[in-house]
């Protein structure tokens, strides 16, 4: 069968995936002993990046739980299945300081669309805070169908729900949660279509990460389009890099697959360069995911480090180790390829080198979505980025804190 680049979208084939256990407790990257792991958030709608602001105030975006499938006014054929849009996208505040709630959304209203379950939605996805600024990017709408044809967010998707305008922005939030454009990605990707040079027709934009970098400009992470966008302040849009399809065998049979990259983290190192995990497309190979690292004038990237798979996300350590996330460790293909929904951390020592999986309790990550590491070394982690709650049940996700050196240092336990 031809899987077409609709397949290629994000986190595809929702397939009811039977959890197992995982990696064996061992020994955390820097001390001994099993990682201290505490839930500092809970009751998330698809969790996916995290940020850590300075004062130590840890954001998460939610990319919500699409619309009301008995009352929403547009919906489609979308990778992850008949899906509905709404605004229930969101951004969530995890305070360090006990004066102030825990947990506060922060940011609600923002477009978000998913199957009838809420699992599994496209929303809100790429966070970071910089200068006391919040920055998110709104993914979708990767590629929605009709009867086997493409809808445009312009001028359908907009009339039919004028939420769905924030499908594939730069946003920046402001006081009282109030939230203003950057830029649009999207019609970038509808005007230019860059990646349609190397195979990918389709109209396909879902920002997925942002870097604040030096001068006011911002780095994106384009999923959909498989680009790595550089945003100037006013909001002008260009290609920093363009990653091709890479030819890779049909678990399946047939003839090989033009994988997508599906560039999903992007983060700035010491060195000036900028650093970009990748998900893969189908067939979501095992171990065939890398980080790039990409020289943020020319464009011209080369492989960092390898052998991940499925990776949502990177940030770095101080001390330059890099930290990767994977969504699915053993594959987003379900059975008999990736029985399990279990996630993984892989720490890449400074300067590059042999990855080393971060050894966690069993079940500790299921499908994670993404990741920050804090002043002091320990990460924060979304769980359960795939899961949300339908009607008036809470979602399943959470932010979890592993410190590495298994000191036992506990937070608020909710």
């Amino acid at each position: 069968m031809r899987f077409t680049a609709v397949l290629s979208a994000m986190l595809l084939l929702t397939l009811g995936l039977a959890a197992s256990a995982g990696a064996k407790p061992g020994h955390g990257k820097g001390g001994g002993g099993v990682p201290d792991v505490d839930v500092i958030a809970t009751e998330l709608d698809n969790p996916r990046h995290v940020a850590v602001a300075p004062n130590g105030d840890v954001y998460v975006a939610e990319a919500g739980r699409g619309g009301d499938h008995n009352t929403a006014d547009s919906c489609f054929d979308s990778a992850e299945g008949f899906a509905c849009t709404g605004d229930s996208g969101a951004v969530t505040r995890i305070s360090k300081h006990w004066w102030r709630n825990d947990q506060e959304r922060v940011v609600t209203g923002l477009a978000s669309f998913a199957p009838a379950d809420g699992s599994s939605a496209i929303g809100p996805h790429g966070i970071f805070v910089k200068g006391g600024k919040l920055y998110v990017t709104n993914g979708g709408p990767t590629a929605p169908m009709r009867n086997g044809q493409p809808v445009l967010r312009d001028p359908t998707l907009v009339a039919e729900d004028p939420v769905s305008a924030l499908y594939g922005t730069l946003l920046k939030a402001r006081k009282r949660g109030h939230v203003s454009e950057i830029a649009d990605l999207w019609a970038f990707e509808n005007e230019n279509n860059p990646d349609e040079e190397v195979g990918n027709p389709l109209v396909d934009s879902n920002p997925v990460d942002v870097f604040a970098g030096h001068g006011g400009r911002f780095y994106v992470a384009d999923a959909g389009g498989n680009t790595v966008l550089r945003v100037s302040r006013g909001g002008d849009i260009e290609v920093v890099s363009l990653f091709p399809n890479v030819p890779t065998p049909n678990p399946f049979g047939g003839p090989d697959v033009d994988m997508n990259a599906v560039p999903t983290g992007v983060v700035g190192g010491r060195d000036g360069a900028l650093y970009v995990s990748q998900l893969t497309g189908f067939p979501f190979p095992v171990g065939g995911a890398k980080v790039f690292r990409v020289d943020p004038r020319s464009g011209a990237f080369t492989t960092y480090a390898s052998g991940f798979t499925n990776a949502m996300d990177l940030d770095f350590g101080r001390d330059g180790t890099l930290y990767v996330l994977e969504i699915d460790s053993d594959s987003l293909l379900g059975p008999p390829i990736g029985p399990s929904t279990d996630g993984g951390i892989w720490a890449v020592p400074r300067g590059g080198g042999t990855p080393e999986r971060v050894e966690l309790p069993a079940g500790t990550l299921t499908e994670p979505g993404g990741i920050a590491v804090g002043k002091h070394g320990e990460l924060y982690v979304s769980n359960h980025g795939r899961e949300a709650g339908v009607g008036d049940e809470p979602g399943a996700g959470q932010v979890l804190k592993i410190d590495l050196g298994g000191k036992h240092h506990h937070g608020h336990h909710h």
